[in-house]
């Protein structure tokens, strides 16, 4: 039952304090709006940085796209990620029980041991084409299907896989739409950053700009009288306009007051996750498995995330399988990033981590499959997260969807006087 009148009000409520609401929240108060966001926890999502022991943990190997559609919201919203590259010259394969160095379009591909000289030749090829790279002629063909077309020499098809895995986090080739990884290939040009204090830099600025409401649980929305009412464990919220980015569809569907079907959604993508905070830097730094999928990365440095002479560490299984088959895996692995017991401060084990949402699935259509930011099914009431929108992976698709929902919704109160910021991205009517 519907108590408008007992209810506080606003212009514009978001449910959800991840990336993609407090985007969508900074967003909205900027142009004016009241704007109110509602988070269960504390923000930040899959976002948040923990504190152990001095060391600073994001939830596994985070790094922020340069040139991703997620840098030009932040920007339009006076936030300047701060922090350093990776050394990609220091990047190693492991394949066969041995090192190789890994080919990139710095480092010049053909001399890789980890191919024979044929399959050095197309891994070169491969590496040349991707700024050419057409995600549109790729949308409705897996990785798989892909790769099959690209007739690579077994060698050269591993290495690329486990690039592949790299830049998506992604070890599926057959549910996963082959248009995604050509335009998260064509993003990774730009290079990565890993970010000083980790990601709650981020959060905490876009925080910083909207009112934030931590505990408070959502139980539904209710469209009233052309408004949206938010229900939650205390009063209600009257909204002009609402944006539903609670992280997953499940949690989206909860509080609808309609249940969209959102048919081409796939699974949650996950992984298993060790992160370590040791005594010191380890040698080498970064190793990724070729016939495994197990990548070991040191964040800091290059990033500020360690007490003085120490070292933060990621060791990530690209799918999560259960942990008595996972921790072995990934403990071994930190052995070859030459980390023992011995060097080992603290860590932290995440046997199961969501990286995305959603699969966005190749017989969906990719990413043009997933439901856009207007698919909630109810008049006023927009979408958000990093399994919303045809632009963008990861949390890029969580920062463009945020930016864009809430431009639907100041469209709606009359304050939207000026496009995106994302190229590709546009309000509609």
């Amino acid at each position: 039952m519907s108590h408008v009148r007992s209810a506080e009000t606003c212009d514009v409520v978001v449910v959800g304090g991840g990336l993609a609401g407090l985007a969508a929240g900074a967003t909205a108060a900027a142009a004016g709006a009241s704007t109110i966001v509602l988070e269960r926890h504390r923000p930040g999502g899959r976002a948040r940085t923990t504190e152990r022991d001095g060391f600073l943990f994001n939830q596994g190997a985070h790094a922020l796209y340069v040139g991703g559609a997620g840098m030009p919201v932040l920007k339009s919203l006076g936030v300047r990620p701060v922090g350093s590259a990776p050394p990609l010259r220091r990047y190693r394969l492991l394949a066969g029980g041995t090192l190789h160095p890994m080919p990139s379009r710095l480092t010049s591909p053909e001399r890789t041991s980890a191919a024979g000289p044929r399959g050095r030749l197309q891994l070169a090829r491969f590496l040349a084409d991707i700024p050419h790279l057409r995600a549109d002629r790729l949308r409705g063909r897996s990785v798989r299907q892909w790769l099959a077309g690209l007739e690579l020499r077994p060698d050269a098809e591993a290495v690329v896989r486990a690039l592949l895995r790299l830049t998506t986090y992604v070890a599926d080739v057959d549910e996963f739409g082959a248009d995604v990884v050509a335009e998260q290939l064509r993003v990774s040009l730009g290079g990565v950053l890993y970010l000083n204090g980790g990601w709650a830099q981020l959060v905490e600025a876009l925080a910083r700009q909207v009112q934030i409401r931590s505990g408070t649980a959502v139980r539904a929305l209710e469209a009233v009288a052309g408004r949206v009412e938010v229900h939650t464990d205390g009063p209600s919220i009257v909204a002009r306009a609402a944006v539903v980015a609670p992280g997953t569809p499940v949690a989206a569907r909860a509080v609808l007051p309609l249940a969209p079907a959102w048919p081409g959604l796939g699974e949650a993508v996950t992984a298993a996750c060790l992160d370590v905070g040791a005594r010191q830097v380890p040698s080498p730094e970064y190793v990724l498995g070729v016939e495994t999928p197990v990548y070991g990365n040191t964040q800091s440095p290059p990033a500020r995330l360690a007490p003085g002479g120490g070292a933060v560490l990621s060791v990530v299984r690209y799918g999560a399988r259960s942990a008595a088959e996972d921790r072995p895996e990934l403990d071994a692995h930190l052995g070859v990033l030459g980390v023992g017991a011995e060097h080992v401060v603290t860590s932290r084990f995440l046997a199961r981590m969501v990286v995305a949402a959603a699969l966005p699935r190749a017989a969906a259509g990719g990413l043009a499959g997933r439901p856009a930011v207007t698919d909630s099914g109810t008049a006023g009431v927009y979408l958000a997260g990093d399994w919303v929108g045809a632009v963008g992976w990861l949390a890029d698709a969580s920062l463009a969807s945020g930016q864009t929902a809430a431009l639907q919704a100041l469209r709606r109160l009359g304050l939207a006087t000026s496009g995106p910021e994302v190229p590709g991205l546009a309000i509609t009517s």
